[in-house]
C-alpha cells in the first residue's frame, strides 16, 4: 500500500470531538493548520517516493524544530500584496513553504485557465522542499509548470571566480506533458545542494568528486569545508565553466527575489525563501494536442539517441517516476539516521512510528 504521510499532529493538536459555540472560536485557523500539515506531509512523502531523499521526510524534524523556535509560523494566512489580472504577489508570513507553494500553484492554475499564462511570486516563506514533487499532478492536467526558488537568508554558493558565499543552490523545476510519461526537470544552479551536504555530514560521508571549494578556492569533496570552514559550493559548470551556473543563479534570484520584493537587501536572519511560479496553458498557444505531438517527438528522439557505451539515456523525471511507482507498491526507504530522528520526535509527541 502507499506509505502513509507523517501524522499532522506534529504540527498541531487536533480538536477532540465536536466543539460547542464558545470552543469553536478560532477553529477555522485550526483547520488551516491541518491543511498546512497535510500539504507538507504529502510533498515530503512524494519527494521520498521520487527518490529525492534529501528533501523527503528527513526534513520533518527540522520543520518541527523551526516551529518550536518560532522560525516557521503555523498560524494565520498569507497576504496578497498585489493582484493584477494574471499576476499575484504574496507575502508568505513565514508560513510553511510547502503549503504556500501549493497554494500559489492553485492560484496560478486558475488564472492560467483565464489568461493562458499566470505568474505568482511568494516571498517571506519557509522552506518548500523538492520542487519536482509538485509537478506531476499539474502536468497531468495538461499544464506547463515552472517553479524557481532561492533563499535570501542563506548563502553557500560563490559567484564564478569568487570564494565568498553569496547565493544558495537556487533550484528550478519545469514540468510538461507528452503523449507518454510527463517530463519533470528538477535542477539547481549549483553542482550539489545544501540538503545533500547535510545528508553527507549526517552519514559521515564525503562526495565522490570535488563539487565544493575551500575558503581559499581549492576544490574539495569534504562537506565540512562548507559547514564549518566558510567554504562554498561550486556552481554548475565547475571550475572551468561555472559562469553557466553563476548566470543561472543570478537569473533565478531576479525572478524569485526581485519580483517578489523579498531578497538579500532585507537581510533576513532566519529561514526565509522566495519563489517564482509560472503556469502555462498550451491551449492558448498551439493547443494541448499539438504541444504533446511536438514534444513527444523530441522526447522519443532523445530516448532513442545512440548512447555512449555503458550509458543509458533517461528522459528527465523518468527514473523519479519509476521510483514513485515502486514506492506506491513497496513503501519508501528511510535511512537509519532519519528513522532515529523520526522516532525521537514521535516519542516526544506521543505518536506511533
Amino acid at each position: 500500500p502507499p506509505p502513509p504521510p507523517p501524522p499532522p499532529t506534529f504540527f498541531f493538536p487536533p480538536p477532540a470531538g465536536k466543539p460547542d459555540a464558545q470552543e469553536s472560536r478560532g477553529l477555522g485557523d485550526v483547520y488551516k493548520r491541518q491543511d498546512k500539515a497535510h500539504a507538507t506531509s504529502e510533498i515530503l512523502v512524494e519527494a521520498d517516493m521520487m527518490g529525492h531523499s534529501t528533501h523527503g521526510v528527513r526534513l520533518l524534524p527540522n520543520y518541527v524544530s523551526d516551529i518550536e523556535k518560532g522560525i516557521m509560523n503555523i498560524n494565520g494566512n498569507y497576504k496578497i500584496i498585489s493582484e493584477k489580472k494574471s499576476n499575484v504577489r504574496i507575502d508568505g508570513k513565514l508560513l510553511p513553504g510547502i503549503w504556500l507553494t501549493k497554494e500559489g500553484l492553485k492560484i496560478g492554475i486558475e488564472k492560467a485557465k483565464d489568461f493562458g499564462v499566470s505568474t505568482v511570486t511568494i516571498g517571506n516563506s519557509h522552506h518548500n522542499g523538492a520542487l519536482a514533487a509538485y509537478l506531476k499532478n499539474i502536468v497531468d492536467e495538461g499544464f506547463i509548470a515552472i517553479i524557481k526558488s532561492s533563499v535570501p537568508s542563506n548563502s553557500t554558493v560563490a559567484p564564478f571566480g569568487g570564494t565568498e558565499p553569496l547565493f544558495t543552490p537556487n533550484p528550478m523545476a519545469i514540468g510538461f506533458p507528452t503523449n507518454n510519461l510527463p517530463v519533470i526537470i528538477d535542477i539547481s544552479a549549483s553542482i550539489t545542494t545544501n540538503n545533500m551536504i547535510a545528508e553527507k555530514i549526517a552519514n559521515e560521508q564525503k562526495f565522490d568528486f570535488n563539487c565544493l571549494l575551500t575558503s581559499e578556492g581549492v576544490p574539495s569533496n569534504d562537506p565540512l569545508e562548507v559547514r564549518d570552514k566558510s567554504g562554498t559550493v561550486l556552481p554548475v559548470g565547475g571550475m572551468e565553466y561555472g559562469h553557466k551556473g553563476y548566470g543561472l543563479a543570478l537569473g533565478i534570484e531576479a525572478l524569485s527575489q526581485g519580483l517578489s520584493g523579498f531578497g538579500r537587501v532585507d537581510n533576513p536572519k532566519s529561514m526565509n525563501l522566495s519563489t517564482f511560479i509560472q503556469i502555462i496553458d498550451p491551449e492558448f498557444f498551439s493547443g494541448l494536442n499539438e504541444f504533446k505531438k511536438q514534444m513527444s517527438h523530441t522526447v522519443s528522439k532523445a530516448k532513442a539517441n545512440k548512447p555512449i557505451p555503458g550509458k543509458t539515456i533517461y528522459v528527465p523525471g523518468e527514473r523519479a517516476l519509476t521510483k514513485r511507482q515502486e514506492a506506491l507498491k513497496n513503501g519508501i526507504f528511510l535511512s537509519e539516521v532519519t528513522k532515529s530522528s523520526l522516532k525521537e520526535i514521535s516519542t516526544r509527541f506521543d505518536e506511533n512510528f
